[in-house]
């Protein structure tokens, strides 16, 4: 018997000019579903970014060892420490020796808090890029995250933007490029997902989202990678213009329940809290 609710490795995808997908799909009941994506590029300096779920185990490294003899792995890229970006980390560090792990001061503190090994972490300092031969990954901030280490990239080379969790979308099924979804579902499903992760959307200063949209904009990729999107070829507008649409124009995304100021409103009077005004005026006599 199986259960629908695993996550599926699906067949491994080119994308763009000289990266490659490894992807999965994870069944979220009464969600559709969500990408679990990992990529690789087999250069002279072999890079993998992310490692999978851990549930997916076997599957993954065979996907991984189909593509690339572990022991010619050079990097791993971890854009954040969250479990579906780290499964398969401790797995494959055992079967790729020359591999070093990429990430940031905050990334190789979680590391160590998860008991994961960081005597091979490449430390990227603030500024700095990884080189591998022909050409540069630039890390950059992405737009949106739900983890403060994340570090996503721009390949100097082919162009591609890897955005992290960034322009990640819940789906009704599995697609192997953004051009396979109807507009309206990808639209529906990146909002949706936004909100799950990445919920201080809902509190964002606008301006600032903006500007780092059209940040992505100005770099024009020719293909975007994200954790949990299919493959996205032929610009970033498309995917700016729904998150832009989204979170920077007109009122946030309805009323989050455990937000500080919803909650102070619905408990009011019960534990004796004073009124907004009373509040108010409180904040103006303390500056």
């Amino acid at each position: 018997m199986t259960n629908d609710n695993n996550p599926t490795m699906l067949h491994t995808l080119e994308a763009g000019s000289d990266w490659h997908v490894l992807p999965a799909f994870l069944p979220l009941p009464g969600m559709g579903g969500l990408a679990i994506n990992a990529f690789l590029h087999k250069g002279s300096e072999p890079v993998l970014v992310d490692t999978g779920l851990a549930a997916l185990g076997d599957s993954f490294l065979n996907a991984l060892e189909t593509e690339i003899d572990l022991a010619d792995l050079r990097w791993i890229w971890l854009s954040h420490t969250d479990a579906d970006h780290i499964g398969n980390l401790s797995r494959i560090l055992e079967r790729a020796p020359k591999a070093r792990v990429v990430t940031s001061f905050l990334g190789m503190g979680k590391m160590g808090l998860l008991g994961l090994d960081v005597s091979r972490v490449h430390l990227l300092e603030p500024g700095a890029r990884l080189t591998l031969g022909d050409r540069e990954l630039v890390p950059l901030r992405p737009p949106y995250y739900d983890a403060p280490e994340t570090l996503g990239f721009f390949d100097t080379r082919s162009r591609t933007l890897f955005a992290a969790d960034s322009f990640g979308a819940l789906l009704p099924q599995p697609a192997e490029c953004v051009r396979e979804i109807a507009t309206s579902t990808l639209r529906d499903g990146l909002v949706a997902w936004s909100t799950i992760d990445a919920p201080w959307l809902a509190t964002v200063d606008r301006t600032a989202l903006g500007r780092a949209l059209q940040g992505l904009e100005r770099l024009a990729p020719t293909t975007v990678l994200s954790g949990h999107l299919p493959v996205a070829e032929g610009g970033v507008e498309e995917l700016t213009a729904m998150v832009h649409s989204a979170w920077c124009s007109g009122p946030g995304a309805g009323i989050d329940p455990q937000a500080i100021e919803t909650v102070a409103e619905a408990l009011g009077d019960a534990i004796g809290l004073p009124t907004q005004s009373a509040a108010a005026s409180l904040v103006g006599s303390s500056r």
